[in-house]
């Protein structure tokens, strides 16, 4: 069997950043490099893609603030006349619904395939700084558990239902919080505990 030539490789790099103001500054850049230069004559690798967007998110609400999309690399000189229509995600959430709505404002002919993918990328990244934003703002306890109850645990709730099984509606996971009790920690919060000569189990024995 012959040895696999890698074709084709897309990096995505993404990080949230807390503004300081109730704000999030979620920003992500996606690259598409050919290793072999699409034949050109010196078979250098070429980068044929190198996109960034900015969200700037309201961090309470998860509403779209503002919408920075920029080219640096694009293939051709009228790709960034797009740029402009992605205000249009001005005022939408980027939590539930938020992939739907970018591919139903910007799919096809409607916007570029890149921006549009990375657009997707930056929803669930939005999401998981929400915690580390919690945790800036001393809503964990000591160790991380975070204390939910009313208003915060449906809110936390509505955002995670359903993403995948592990948070299924009709789960072990919702069904323990929901009964005011403690759901399993991650593993990697476990093992950090355990580390730290901390009870990782914060359920009463």
């Amino acid at each position: 069997m012959s040895t696999p030539i890698s074709i084709h490789q897309r990096t995505y790099e993404t990080e949230a950043f807390d503004e300081g103001d109730g704000t999030m500054r979620i920003v992500g850049r996606l690259v598409d490099t050919k290793p072999h230069g699409l034949g050109l004559a010196d078979g250098e690798p070429i980068t044929i893609h190198d996109m960034t967007v900015e969200l700037i998110v309201q961090g309470d609400t998860f509403e779209i603030l503002d919408v920075r999309p920029s080219m640096a690399v694009h293939p051709y000189g009228h790709c960034t006349a797009i740029l402009d229509s992605y205000r249009r995600l001005i005022g939408e959430s980027v939590a539930r619904g938020y992939s739907r709505k970018v591919k139903e404002l910007f799919g096809g002919p409607g916007g570029c395939s890149h921006i549009g993918a990375l657009l997707i990328a930056l929803g669930p990244v939005a999401i998981q700084a929400s915690w580390g934003r919690a945790q800036l703002h001393s809503d964990l306890s000591e160790y991380g558990q975070e204390e939910l109850e009313g208003a915060d645990l449906e809110r936390r709730l509505r955002l995670n239902e359903n993403t995948c099984h592990v948070w299924s509606s009709d789960g072990s996971q919702i069904a323990l919080l929901r009964r005011g009790e403690s759901a399993d920690r991650p593993g990697w919060m476990t093992e950090r505990l355990v580390k730290l000569g901390v009870d990782p189990d914060p359920r009463p024995r």
